[in-house]
């Protein structure tokens, strides 16, 4: 029996046929871009996937098509913490069956670092066998690996996988090559004939390396998530009135300062994972183990003071709750179980429910889990509910078993890449969703749900221009990414020469001055119907508004604008490129005719500017009636709902030339955020 087909029996007792042909699929792919037989070749390939999606099991799929196809030697780089080298390889192992299987297939050497393991290693190759190498990514790990892969032939095909690619991998320094990436080049020269696949789900920083970069990749695999996958979109937008929970900006864990006592929100969410975990255990619902995440700071001795706090409130709970007697059942934990049933969850009567809880509550384990903790490996079969606390320890890479709900007061990350790892709630069943929390602050909801945006416009525009042709780098020049207000892909020390178009508002300030185009643009107008709709009160004015809903409509007005080639600031192609992009997501805009009182506006005209400033400014007090105008820039409530797209059209006439008649400029709003691009050396 082959690899693939007795990976594939095991894995079809809880994946669907589907998703488990998409998995082999891109797997085969992948292995296409590897050495042929007699032609050696050093190729670097992304496999894209989404946080928490199965990576590990397409990493696994990889290793064994590829003992398969040839491959011996299969290097795997598996965490850059021991807690994670442990985790993964020991699932890798498991679902390869080599520490349980006696066919002598495969053989496993973790990071075989003496010459006396080199040889080892060096025997089974000879032997036949494929040789599993999970190697911690640190630069000494790395490099004495390299030292002993050496002395294997040199016509030997290996297969490098490097997951979480994006993290500790890729140079940081700007002088000089950075220790851990400097080492992954010794590792690629000891194996002359390879293929490196990257696996993340946060690709920003990969995407966007220079060319000539050692892990800059040539090829990308879309990995498609299994049937009923959780992720960002599932959480943070089509689901977001039942998973997301405000925490309060007070509750945020800003200071170096621990908390004296625990944050109500906190105590919400600890009831919220009690009150679902027991009707998860009555029902059956989903197989234990079933966790909790609690993330407030990177500090160790603030992290222990969250672990005291909660740990202190089950024991309370635990002596004053009572099976059977509902009465005894704290008042939160029974308003957060109506608030999951009423978002589907199967409920029970009050007599087992309250036994169930008291069962939870007695076995519920806190784990602390930092680099200072004394017990950090969380032993997930000691008991059936968990609590886990920590901070950078459970981002990237490490697994929550079960996670049901999420309490993240820690402010929001600016890195794209950071703060999505860090919202590890993601790659759970559908049907679990009435259990799932997700306690964070409104700025950092707003973040993650405009990160989501981000992903999916990256993964469309990449695929779409891979293939027509284009490559990884002439996207990361041409198309870029749509990034959120304020915040950056990655790393600057990773990705220095990027450049950026701000989005929010940008103005026309040289519209055509060509009667002919005037006219042409009137007639775009009235074909939409703009010259004919009523005004829309924007507080004390009103202009005439219309609300599109086809973007069909909204391209046939921007792409036939007249206007001149150069208007200073206005990239017309790349602004009406955002607004596409945006209106995939938001399905609307509003197209608005800015005039006064039914005329031309007079504007201040430069020769090399063109108009000063299209927009009117807000009413510096109210009327005496109490209405108010806040301005051009903020109609719509546009500072309240930052996401959503505005497309002016300015009646104007140059101040001192009236009689040349009247000019039609255009400002639009496609949003809030920023594309980001290589600049044009890459």
């Amino acid at each position: 029996m082959t690899e693939t087909a007795r990976l594939d029996g095991i894995l079809a007792k809880s994946i669907d046929e589907n998703t488990r042909n998409g998995m082999w699929s891109s797997v085969s792919e992948i292995l296409k871009q590897g050495p042929s037989e007699g032609v050696a070749s050093q190729t670097t390939s992304l496999a894209l996937g989404y946080v928490q999606s199965g990576k590990t099991t397409s990493i696994t799929a990889l290793a064994a098509a590829a003992a398969d196809a040839g491959y011996q030697l299969i290097v795997a780089l598996l965490g850059s913490t021991n807690l994670l080298l442990d985790q993964n390889s020991s699932r890798l192992e498991g679902s390869l069956g080599i520490t349980t299987r006696s066919d002598y297939v495969w053989i496993s050497e973790t990071n075989p670092a003496t010459e006396a393991s080199g040889k080892k290693l060096r025997k089974f190759v000879e032997m036949g066998r494929v040789c599993l190498v999970p190697v911690l990514k640190h630069a000494g790990r790395i490099r004495a690996v390299a030292k002993q892969l050496e002395k294997i032939p040199d016509d030997l095909r290996v297969l490098i996988i490097d997951d979480e690619a994006d993290q500790a991998s890729l140079n940081t320094s700007k002088d000089a090559e950075s220790r851990t990436y400097s080492a992954i080049r010794d590792l690629r020269n000891a194996v002359p004939n390879h293929l490196y696949v990257q696996y993340t789900a946060t690709p920003y920083a990969p995407l966007l390396l220079d060319a000539a970069d050692l892990l800059s990749p040539q090829h990308v695999e879309f990995l498609v998530p299994g049937k009923g996958y959780t992720g960002g979109k599932q959480f943070f937008i089509d689901n977001a009135d039942r998973v997301i929970r405000n925490v309060p900006l007070l509750d945020e864990q800003a200071s170096k300062t621990p908390p004296l006592q625990m944050q109500k929100s906190l105590f919400q969410a600890v009831s919220a994972f009690l009150a679902g975990s027991a009707l998860l255990l009555h029902h059956g619902t989903a197989s234990p183990p079933i966790s909790m995440l609690v993330h407030s700071t990177a500090r160790n001795d603030v992290q222990a003071r969250y672990e005291f706090l909660i740990r202190r409130q089950l024991e309370q709970w635990k002596k004053s709750v009572v099976a059977g007697d509902i009465t005894t059942v704290p008042e939160s934990i029974i308003e957060e179980r109506q608030r999951i049933v009423a978002h589907g969850a199967q409920d029970t009567d009050d007599s087992t429910f309250a036994s169930k809880l008291k069962v939870v509550i007695s076995e519920a384990m806190t784990w602390l889990v930092n680099s200072a903790a004394d017990v950090n490996k969380v032993d997930w079969h000691v008991s059936p509910i968990h609590i886990l606390v920590g901070g950078n320890k459970l981002d990237r890479g490490f697994t929550v078993e079960g996670l049901t709900v999420t309490y993240m007061n820690r402010p929001a990350s600016p890195q794209v890449d950071t703060l999505e790892q860090r919202a590890r709630a993601f790659g759970y069943r559908a049907d679990l969703l009435p259990y799932c929390q997700f306690f964070a602050s409104k700025k950092t909801i707003r973040s993650l749900t405009e990160v989501v945006h981000t992903e999916e416009d990256l993964r469309a525009r990449l695929r779409d221009h891979v293939e027509s042709g284009g490559s990884v780098h002439t996207w990361a020049a041409e198309i870029g990414l749509l990034l959120p207000e304020g915040m950056t892909p990655t790393r600057s020390s990773v990705t220095s020469a990027l450049s950026t178009m701000k989005l929010g508002w940008h103005q026309m300030r040289m519209p055509s001055r060509l009667t002919d185009d005037t006219q042409h643009n009137q007639a775009l107008l009235e074909q939409v119907g703009l010259m004919r709709a009523r005004p829309l009160s924007q507080g004390r004015l009103g202009f005439r508004t219309i609300h599109v809903d086809s973007m069909k409509t909204l391209e046939h007005l921007l792409n036939g604008w007249a206007r001149p080639s150069y208007s200073p600031g206005w990239l017309h192609e790349e602004l009406v490129d955002a607004v596409a992009r945006r209106f995939a997501h938001v399905k609307r805009a509003t197209v608005m005719l800015m005039e006064d009182g039914g005329k031309p506006r007079k504007r201040r005209w430069l020769d090399d500017v063109g108009f000063v400033n299209l927009f009117q400014g807000r009413d510096l007090k109210p009327q005496s009636n109490g209405d108010f105008y806040p301005g051009d820039r903020f109609v719509e409530n546009v500072e309240q709902e930052p996401d959503q797209i505005i497309v002016q059209v300015h009646r104007t006439q140059v101040r001192g030339h009236e009689n040349e008649g009247e000019l039609l400029a255009l400002a639009i709003y496609p949003g809030a955020g920023l594309v980001v691009r290589k600049e044009s050396d890459v």
